[in-house]
């Protein structure tokens, strides 16, 4: 196959340098606007400084075959052979630019706005819950449109809630503490410093879950055939302990799951594989999961619909062996896993910055050649000399995956892995942190809960102190 990515933020691009790395051809169409981007009702309020963009636009810069997304478009629909082409849209909001080609013979997955709005329309969202998932809760939420509003009710209100902004640039905020007034002070605090953030597409407080136990199980598919199901333990907070400030995902545990499973049975009601009949090419979807410890109720947490998750694409390519292979069995209707093994992934990021408090540009990366396989760099182009550096687009500098037969074995390979990369000023949360039961949203103490509870069964050597001796 020949790959086409269609990329805004450079999330995939990881995963195109390493086809190509492996001999296959690879073009990358670079959407240059972001009015191109964003939902048609964003566009004419939509702006991204010069700045930004000059930034974003070296990503991958003389490492990868870059053009304007629309001449890859245009290529691709002239093509004498469309079904050699596998055509990868990074994220679900890229639907736009799907439904140019979805008429076409070419493989590859295909969003659809109705896969975004699943995402961002957390009411839409909430009512397929109520409608189509017999045993999940769904837990209370308020909406606004004003920061002002959202303060003053926090105001007045006597429980602790947690911030969600539905724009991808308003973080979203768990207040780290237990205190009731303390944790509404983080919150306004949050309102108060970013309120553009929050107003662009307005926000929500939903009440938070005390003693949280949060999984996220996945299903794959591909021409709506179901190939593999995934669970996915992801510590989101910058700071060991799961106190701090919320990244994309700053680690993981991933493996493959039996389709049996409680878990999925739970997750993926039969409305889900009739979704996926409607998709064409490869759809995934999963839902992240919310338990209360104290009474075992399980919560809806948020669907990622159709698109891939950052680090967890990462961690899952990790197991599939070379990730030419993974999109050659997912054609095949394959599972591109192979049960028994499992994976694990650190973010590393760029804490360096500059006279004028940007993340810093051109910082050398350098590496030992043996993690290459377990590297997946994001901030980064090479320079006319040929050696790596940072753009300074993001502070996401890189994903360190590692995957084996057993925990012990993946998190030792992917520790192993962190020590082979030279760059000053990363931060990753560390090993102990990966490993420790102090806290209950630890990863190792999430996946013992489910483990406790017949939730899944774990499909590798167990190890790790068999769970740390639970």
């Amino acid at each position: 196959m020949k790959f086409i990515f269609i990329t805004y933020s450079g999330l995939s691009l990881p995963v195109a340098y390493k086809l190509q790395q492996e001999g296959n051809e690879v073009i990358v169409g670079q959407i240059e606007n972001i009015k191109e981007y964003v939902m048609e009702e964003e566009a004419k309020k939509a702006i991204e400084s010069e700045f930004n963009r000059e930034r974003r636009m070296k990503l991958y810069k003389n490492m990868l075959k870059m053009q304007p997304a629309e001449r890859v478009i245009e290529t691709l629909r002239s093509a004498k052979n469309p079904q050699e082409y596998f055509v990868f849209f990074e994220e679900n909001n890229l639907y736009r630019w799907a439904d140019k080609i979805r008429d076409l013979n070419v493989e590859g997955n295909f969003p659809t706005k109705e896969d975004y709005l699943f995402e961002i329309d957390r009411d839409h969202a909430k009512e397929f819950v109520r409608k189509n998932y017999q045993k999940l809760y769904i837990p209370e939420v308020k909406e606004f449109t004003k920061a002002i509003d959202g303060i003053n009710f926090l105001k007045e209100a006597n429980e602790i809630w947690v911030l969600k902004g539905k724009h991808d640039h308003a973080k979203t905020y768990v207040p780290s503490m237990n205190d009731v007034g303390l944790a509404k002070g983080q919150i306004i605090e949050m309102l108060n410093n970013f309120p553009q953030d929050y107003e662009r597409m307005g926000f929500i407080l939903e009440l938070s879950i005390p003693c949280i136990i949060e999984l996220t199980p996945e299903k794959m598919y591909y021409d709506g055939v179901p190939l593999a199901t995934t669970i996915n333990f992801e510590n989101k907070s910058f700071g060991s302990g799961n106190i701090s400030i919320q990244t994309g995902c700053a680690e993981d545990l991933v493996f493959p799951t039996d389709m049996e499973d409680k878990i999925n049975k739970i997750c993926f009601p039969p409305i889900i594989d009739e979704m996926a009949r409607q998709h064409k090419g490869l759809f995934i979807w999963d839902a992240s999961i919310l338990i209360n410890k104290r009474d075992g109720k399980m919560y809806f947490g948020e669907f990622c619909s159709n698109r891939p998750g950052y680090n967890s694409l990462f961690t899952e390519l990790a197991q599939a062996g070379p990730v030419t292979h993974f999109f050659e069995k997912i054609v095949r209707k394959q599972s591109p896993f192979t049960k028994g093994t499992v994976g694990t992934s650190v973010r590393l990021f760029n804490l360096n910055r500059d006279d004028n408090e940007h993340v810093a540009a051109n910082i050398t990366i350098d590496y030992r050649a043996e993690i290459e396989k377990d590297l997946w760099l994001w901030d980064v182009r090479k320079n006319q000399r040929g050696k790596l550096v940072t753009v300074g687009s993001d502070w996401n500098l890189a994903i360190i995956t590692g995957a084996g037969k057993s925990i012990d074995e993946a998190i030792a390979r992917m520790y192993r892995n962190v020590e082979g990369i030279a760059f000053i000023g990363a931060y990753y949360r560390s090993k102990d942190d990966y490993l420790s039961l102090d806290y209950s949203t630890s990863i190792i103490n999430r996946l013992n809960y489910g483990l406790e509870r017949g939730l899944y069964r774990l499909p590798f050597d167990v190890k790790v102190g068999e769970i740390l001796a639970r």
